[in-house]
């Protein structure tokens, strides 16, 4: 079986501007299924600059027997656009979506997505390779744990798949398989993203990752995520590393030995996470330490200065103390980056002007407004169904530059004007 992994080709991302990620997933399931024996290739359609045409071009030299893709949700539709140009090469490919908006849209997506054949529920390193053999050998898929696809007019899912218990098991990222020249922040320049941990146990009503995750928190441990730091750096040059991790400073002792590590092996990286307040103040003791071994960056979710918002969202930190986080980060001359959120249900005008006058309090390097966007499979897509404050069903508008929702006293365009 030949296997063909492909993030299709995306416009440039307000949020991001100029930079390019690698395809990080992709690149998991690729090294997983590479290291089974499986004859697999990954396509990064936007680093090496293929457009549709290119694809199509590709999936023709290429032949494979499966494609997989997957994306956030306002991608889904290039992602099924990838389907089709595969179908139109050849029927008899077949074809896998995965990732978060996927996995919390099975039932809507293939019933509404002809081209799609399988979706893989959730973590999908075993789940893929699984079954690409039982496709390969003629195994029922209806005994593959953690898929969905089409019997008839019905869609079917099979039994959930237990998460990865020991994430070190997994081999390396196929880092090779990339265009690892190609990766670069528009900040920084030359740099790239690792994941150390999948998953978060905290409640944010906004987040789809967390249900995707199930609420679990899982990491690679610190010998690890310096052992790929180390190969990324010395192997492609990448002395930038962005952490892509959801809740990547839940671990104190796991943070420590990361720093210990890099700075006992003299790993000369300059390194960024996105980091809870309340779990930064916890660990104010070792910034001093986190800044010597190379963390230069930290983002922090700050998302509003009204604490019945913060409650509502099930993010119990409160505005005064994400005021000292911030300060902590100045002293510590660390580059610092707040995201707020306008156009929750209860936002006028004069709410969101506060939250920008909040913004100027803390005094981050950077401040990054972000409508809320209510996510298909989280709490808060619920909540706003059943209200009604959906006004925008368009998929593609759901990256957090497009404003989809109402609140109590501002349309969706209203918000939008105000961002």
């Amino acid at each position: 079986m030949r296997v063909l992994l492909v993030d299709p080709p995306k416009p440039k991302w307000w949020l991001l501007a100029d930079t390019v990620l690698p395809p990080i997933g992709l690149a998991y399931l690729a090294g997983y299924l590479r290291s089974r024996g499986i004859e697999v290739r990954v396509l990064d359609c936007t680093a090496e600059g293929v457009d549709w045409e290119g694809l199509r071009r590709e999936v023709e030299r290429y032949s494979p027997d499966i494609l997989g893709a997957g994306g956030p949700t306002c991608y889904a539709e290039r992602v099924a656009r990838t389907f089709r140009i595969a179908k139109e090469v050849e029927e008899g490919i077949t074809t896998v979506a995965g990732g978060p908006h996927f996995t919390l849209t099975y039932e809507e997506s293939l019933k509404k997505c002809p081209e799609i054949d399988y979706i893989v529920l959730g973590e999908g390193e075993v789940t893929l390779y699984e079954l690409v053999e039982a496709l390969e050998s003629g195994y029922k898929v209806s005994r593959v744990k953690g898929i969905a696809f089409r019997r008839g007019r019905e869609v079917v899912a099979t039994e959930p798949r237990e998460l990865i218990g020991d994430l070190d098991s997994l081999p390396m990222p196929a880092w090779d398989m990339l265009p690892m020249d190609r990766y670069r922040m528009v900040a920084w320049g030359d740099a790239t993203m690792l994941v150390s941990s999948r998953g978060c146990p905290f409640s944010c009503s906004f987040c789809s990752e967390r249900v995707f995750w199930r609420g679990v928190w899982r990491a690679h441990s610190a010998e690890r995520v310096v052992a790929e730091m180390e190969l990324v750096a010395e192997r492609y040059g990448k002395r930038v590393i962005w952490f892509g991790d959801d809740t990547f400073n839940l671990d104190r002792e796991r943070l420590e030995k990361i720093c210990e590590l890099l700075l006992e092996r003299g790993v000369e990286v300059n390194w960024g996470f996105e980091g809870r307040a309340d779990l930064l103040w916890r660990d104010r003791d070792l910034m001093p330490k986190m800044r010597e071994a190379g963390l230069f960056w930290v983002l922090v979710g700050v998302e509003s200065c009204f604490e019945d918002e913060l409650e509502r969202y099930g993010k119990r930190i409160s505005p005064e103390l994400t005021m000292r986080v911030f300060r902590l980060l100045r002293e510590s001359d660390i580059v610092s980056q707040a995201m707020l959120i306008i156009g929750e249900k209860h936002d006028d005008r004069r709410r969101i002007l506060d939250k920008a006058d909040f913004a100027v309090k803390l005094d981050p390097d950077f401040a990054v407004f972000t409508p809320l966007t209510p996510f298909p499979g989280t709490p808060l897509y619920d909540e706003a169904l059943r209200e009604g404050l959906i006004e925008v069903f368009d998929y593609s508008k759901y990256d957090l530059a497009h404003a989809v929702m109402r609140t109590e006293y501002l349309s969706a365009m209203e918000v939008q004007k105000l961002m």
